[in-house]
């Protein structure tokens, strides 16, 4: 699927996994396949929401390219530490090595312990916001949903909580836009079930 502008300058910018055979080693998902939502907001400051497992690096920096170069890119916001939701950070690092990370305390020590990283880290307490331009992200900590450095980014002007693993479930999405995104210049516009923010709801 190309990314999807779910609201203006919101976009999805996930991808799909057809091959993992196991998730998380456990539980069978040949049938199904998996999705790694991801997001990408397009402001005076340009930040991802959640990333994607390092198999799918390629394409997922594919799905980026298609909305903004990523060297414009200036924070990541990393909900959670499990690789599909970070698996591609070290790439990202190296194509735009000023990004800042945004996380709880809990994630800076997984990230570090993970991947090495340790500079350009931004710590965010409960309740703490991060201001765009036109959008603003506040940061929630969720522990346990699904891990303990879990946190939620919530966007209160379109009243969408990117909800990291919270409402999640299995399978690779089978939805399309109604018009394919081709430039970044021309963008898709999906058809949204009841006004959903999952990419799951397009028809």
């Amino acid at each position: 699927m190309p990314p999807v502008e779910i609201k203006p300058d919101i976009y999805w910018i996930g991808v799909n996994d057809r091959t993992t055979d196991l998730f998380e080693g456990l539980w069978p998902i040949t049938q199904e396949g998996v999705s790694y939502n991801a997001y990408l907001i397009d402001d005076e400051k340009k930040a991802i929401i959640d990333l994607a497992k390092s198999l799918k690096t390629d394409e997922f920096l594919g799905q980026i390219d298609q909305v903004i170069d990523l060297g414009q890119l200036d924070y990541v916001i990393m909900n959670h530490m499990e690789p599909d939701h970070t698996g591609v950070v070290r790439t990202i690092r190296r194509v735009a090595p000023e990004v800042r990370i945004v996380c709880t305390a809990k994630c800076r020590d997984m990230l570090e312990s993970f991947y090495g990283i340790r500079e350009n880290v931004q710590v965010v307490a409960d309740g703490d916001s991060l201001e765009l331009g036109k959008h603003t992200l506040r940061c929630f900590e969720a522990p346990m949903v699904h891990w303990p450095e879990t946190m939620v980014t919530y966007e209160p002007s379109n009243q969408i909580l990117f909800s990291c693993d919270a409402f999640g479930g299995y399978g690779a999405l089978r939805g399309t836009a109604s018009r394919p995104r081709r430039s970044r210049s021309s963008l898709a516009e999906p058809t949204l079930r009841l006004g959903s923010t999952d990419p799951g709801g397009l028809e």
